[in-house]
């Protein structure tokens, strides 16, 4: 909820240029504008941009957005069109999703202003989900069923057992960039294929597609990354700093595809609509949260089986891992605990190796190497809530009552449902 007492009457700032542009252009197109104008604030204090998307007109891409906003101005303006929207948008769940986005803005631009704020609040004020880590018994119960699952495989112990185990399908540089250049965009394809047999059908909807460029980079705090384009593409970038698994990379080609359909819908119904707050895609939202979990819960969209116990024990090892990471990200911004703490921690209770944990902290921990805020630092809670707490028991409601058609029209034709903050109300009908 936008804070009490921050909203501004509009008219109270006829006598700046500003607030006059404001008057005569509609909310919709200042929205897209303000999105600009943060993520150049976000670039300048963390080195990243807030706009993750933009198929729009030129008049109104981010890059031409004014530059020189503090954090005052911001928080004004941000106050300005809250009230606006407030005022003049009739449509319910476009009126709710647009002011979520704003609140979630608010906390971003005070958070990295260097306002005094608890993680738990900037994790809620940007999300909209609560910060909740995972109880030690939890992370038990998750080594106990790995143990069983990895009894017949070499190893003096677990941790032993699960470095092997990994290790037989550790892929990294010369033969990693030749995966994911060669080997996964022909993949991406067949991906391609069966989100149209198996999901646009259902839809009875045809979107374009002009698919999935695959590249390497280097020097990122994240693993694999989707850059949506205008056009109705996409560019899938891996970190090839990071040792991947031929086993796990398959599950990351459909996460990262349906975050290329899901723009492939936004962008059409823009086209369609005229919605240009549609045209843009910005990060640290409630959005993310669904976006997120309708990623991680593709394979199931998709009707991919489990397959064989190696296939078992990877999706297994890859939840421990991402409750593990909540955990040392609550750690590292919430209790102020070491970056030490947090990597042994990974080690010892995510089972991961030295390497891996140390990689995987550079996306949670509060500052980046040259001490800057580090943007990604609450990031984490989206994927494991979006797909537990959300996409995934909706999904199953919906293939259980024969609603999957319906379903997958409201999450892709209409994208004011992709919000933490309006996800309840979409699915009333279900």
């Amino acid at each position: 909820m936008f804070p009490p007492g921050i909203t501004c009457e509009i008219g109270s700032f006829l006598g700046t240029p500003l607030s006059v542009q404001l008057i005569h252009m509609n909310p919709f197109e200042r929205y897209v504008q303000l999105c600009g104008e943060i993520g150049h604030y976000t670039e300048c204090i963390t080195g990243a941009n807030l706009v993750d998307a933009y198929t729009g007109p030129d008049k109104f891409s981010p890059e031409g957005q004014k530059r020189d906003c503090d954090a005052p101005t911001l928080l004004h303006e941000i106050g300005i069109l809250h009230d606006r929207i407030s005022a003049e948008v009739d449509d319910e769940l476009r009126q709710q999703y647009l002011l979520g986005e704003l609140d979630s803005f608010w906390t971003t631009v005070r958070w990295l202003s260097g306002e005094p704020m608890l993680y738990s609040d900037i994790v809620e004020g940007m999300f909209n989900i609560p910060m909740r880590g995972f109880h030690e018994r939890e992370i038990t119960h998750l080594l106990e069923d790995l143990e069983d699952k990895l009894q017949s495989y070499p190893g003096e112990d677990l941790f032993e057992r699960v470095h092997l185990f990994t290790q037989q399908g550790k892929v990294l540089g010369e033969e990693l960039k030749t995966m994911i250049e060669i080997d996964l965009q022909q993949k991406s394809k067949n991906v391609g294929e069966l989100f149209k047999e198996r999901i646009f059908t259902l839809m009875g909807r045809e979107v374009t597609d002009n698919g999935v460029e695959y590249r390497c980079v280097s020097d990122k705090p994240w693993s694999g990354y989707n850059w949506y384009q205008r056009g109705f593409k996409s560019l899938n970038e891996f970190n090839v700093d990071r040792s991947f698994n031929k086993d796990t990379l398959a599950s990351v080609i459909y996460h990262e595809y349906e975050h290329h359909v899901s723009n492939l819908w936004r962008e059409r119904l823009y086209h369609d609509t005229g919605n240009i707050e549609l045209s843009i895609v910005p990060m640290h939202t409630g959005r993310c949260v669904i976006s997120e979990g309708t990623a991680d819960t593709a394979r199931d969209f998709l009707g991919i089986a489990e397959g064989d116990e190696r296939t078992q024990i990877v999706n297994t090892l890859s939840v421990l891992r991402r409750m593990t990471s909540i955990n040392a990200a609550i750690m590292l911004n919430a209790e102020n605990k070491t970056r030490e703490d947090a990597i042994s921690y990974m080690i010892e209770r995510g089972l991961r190796d030295a390497d891996s944990a140390k990689g995987s902290i550079a996306f949670i921990q509060p500052f980046q190497s040259d001490e800057r805020p580090n943007f990604y630092a609450p990031y984490v809670f989206t994927y494991f809530f979006g797909r537990t707490d959300f996409v995934l028991p909706t999904f199953q409601k919906a293939k259980q009552e024969d609603q999957l058609p319906e379903f997958y029209r409201t999450i892709y034709l209409n994208p004011y449902t992709g919000s933490s903050l309006t996800w309840g109300q979409a699915f009333e009908w279900l």
